[in-house]
């Protein structure tokens, strides 16, 4: 493989306690496993991935993002998994999708594909349609899973993984950093990330000036981390101090109590299990909502549209409306 410089409503199926084999794989975890990677996060925008051959490129390439690269999380494993030529990329995302158990990564990867194939149908983008239908298609054709296994798969376990997507939101904020360095304005794109089980908090910020470079500072506490950015003068100064502090008072999960969290999860996963104009206008009204109220409701706003966002770019089109 070779790589280019580059977020009220009642459920009509609730699935509780799925074990590991019916959840959708967590296709991060495996890009990381794949590339060997620390970081939890990749700019596929900046760093797309070419295959091996034009005809399985072209294969693979076609159902997130610009058509013509691999730039998802969702078509690298599909093309890991899938391509023999990939193999040694898959051995080492083994522990994610198991090489040995074809019929769990087919009703896997089929669940996120049929995923996107239920917002392109609700959109009525039939070019989008066809392309996820075609690679349902291909996956079935391997004759592990039928259609119907792979939806009934998707049904039982959509709502563990937006659960999952709405909590990592839940528990960070994004927020831009001005700083004067040195007689030089300075303004970093930055997230704070709380980690409720240790306390960690996570800053990571880009840095324009200097090629683009995200970095990263993690503290076991907010007077940690206030004291990490002290402690570096070359990039911070008090008022990017009291910025983060600020920030970090507006995190969803320090504001709001668990209920909003399963709110929002209940709405989303009402919309991917019915998708039609009530379920999409409950979306909508709960995101006007948030986006007029305060500060605080402006930050969860974040938090929905960012969860959204990484189900599909799509929704957004359908909730900013």
């Amino acid at each position: 493989m070779k790589k280019s410089l580059l977020f009220f409503v009642l459920l009509g199926i609730v699935v509780f306690g799925l074990s590991a084999q019916e959840r959708f794989p967590d296709l991060k975890r495996y890009f990381i496993l794949i590339q060997q990677l620390d970081s939890p996060n990749w700019d596929f925008s900046r760093n797309p991935f070419y295959g091996e051959t034009p005809a399985v490129h072209t294969l693979f390439s076609n159902l997130t993002g610009k058509l013509d690269v691999l730039d998802s999380y969702l078509e690298m494993a599909l093309i890991t998994y899938y391509s023999a030529a990939e193999r040694p990329w898959a051995e080492r995302g083994n522990s994610v999708l198991p090489l040995n158990n074809p019929r769990l990564v087919d009703r896997q990867l089929g669940a996120h594909v049929y995923k996107d194939l239920v917002i392109y149908r609700f959109l009525n983008d039939t070019q989008a349609v066809s392309r996820h239908e075609a690679m349902l298609k291909f996956i079935t054709d391997r004759r592990n899973v039928t259609r119907a296994e792979v939806e009934t798969f998707y049904r039982n376990g959509i709502r563990d993984l937006i659960a999952e997507i709405v909590d990592e939101e839940f528990n960070k904020v994004s927020f831009i950093i001005e700083v004067i360095i040195n007689q030089q304005a300075r303004s970093y794109g930055s997230v704070l990330t709380h980690n409720p089980q240790n306390g960690e908090y996570i800053l990571s910020y880009e840095r324009p000036s200097i090629q683009n470079s995200r970095k990263t500072l993690s503290a076991s506490s907010l007077e940690a981390l206030s004291s990490a950015m002290s402690r570096n003068s070359a990039e911070f100064n008090q008022n990017g101090i009291n910025t983060v502090r600020a920030q970090a008072a507006l995190i969803p999960a320090v504001v709001f109590p668990t209920a909003v969290r399963d709110d929002l999860i209940n709405l989303i996963t009402s919309f991917y299990l019915n998708p039609n104009r009530n379920t999409a206008g409950a979306l909508q009204s709960e995101y006007g909502n948030l986006i007029r109220g305060s500060n605080q409701d402006s930050a969860l706003a974040d938090s929905f549209i960012n969860a959204l966002y990484i189900l599909n770019p799509a929704l957004v089109n359908i909730v900013d409306n």
